[in-house]
């Protein structure tokens, strides 16, 4: 076989075996960079840099709870990043997928990609973009033709989250939820892919905009085995 060939094949299978970059960094590092920081432009949102806060928000849970952090897989990310698409597509929020019923399950969707893990559980949620309180106010700007979310005393407009605080509000949700926060702070499990799909029309509802999110967590087959 050609060098360059053999080259290439290793070249790819490199990338596939070790995550991207940023999966690489700890939670520390990679939310003390600048792009964090940075506001969701939710008509343009950069959904990987999204899908990678909220790996690192769930790892920097796990850190302060003294847990051992989560390695990402492609497989685990491939397999939320679908189920988060259906759930915005078909406008649903579950963990069945009726839609697509070669995928319905939690299982049925990682074993699609791959048959490594063991014992695997799913978190998902529906969040707003827009910073706001509980209650807020809603009005249509005529020059701008969209949806304003504003402070009902002061008329302060409210504005989107930044990527690190839409990932750390979102793992928030989940550990004051008993169930979810089992999942995330489970000592057993590996493994995790996270992924999130905004809603595509904001500011065009009165209701603010929003996103779906999926947790997908994984223990391989011999350390789930030897868990029980």
């Amino acid at each position: 076989m050609n060098w360059w060939i053999v080259y290439q094949i290793g070249l790819i299978l490199a990338r596939f075996n070790n995550p991207p970059e940023g999966y690489q960094l700890s939670d520390e590092l990679f939310f003390a960079q600048s792009n964090t920081q940075k506001l969701i432009v939710l008509e343009h949102p950069d959904t990987t840099l999204l899908n990678l806060a909220l790996f690192q928000a769930t790892n920097e849970a796990r850190r302060l709870a003294g847990l051992p952090i989560l390695r990402y897989d492609p497989s685990l990310y491939q397999a939320a990043r679908n189920h988060a698409e259906s759930m915005m597509r078909n406008d649903y929020t579950s963990h069945e997928d009726l839609y697509n019923l070669e995928t319905m399950t939690l299982l049925k969707r990682v074993q699609k990609q791959t048959n490594r893990f063991g014992w695997m559980a799913e978190n998902i949620g529906l969040y707003q973009t827009i910073d706001t309180p509980e209650w807020y106010g809603v009005r249509f700007n005529r020059q701008t033709r969209r949806y304003e979310y504003l402070a009902n005393d002061t008329k302060k407009v409210y504005q989107p989250y930044s990527y690190a605080s839409y990932a750390r509000y979102a793992v928030q949700q989940w550990l004051e939820s008993p169930h979810h926060r089992a999942n995330l702070l489970n000592p057993s499990f590996t493994h995790v892919g996270c992924a999130t799909f905004l809603s595509g029309q904001p500011y065009e509802q009165r209701r603010a905009p929003f996103g779906r999110l999926v947790q997908n967590f994984g223990a391989e087959r011999g350390h789930a085995q030897a868990l029980r």
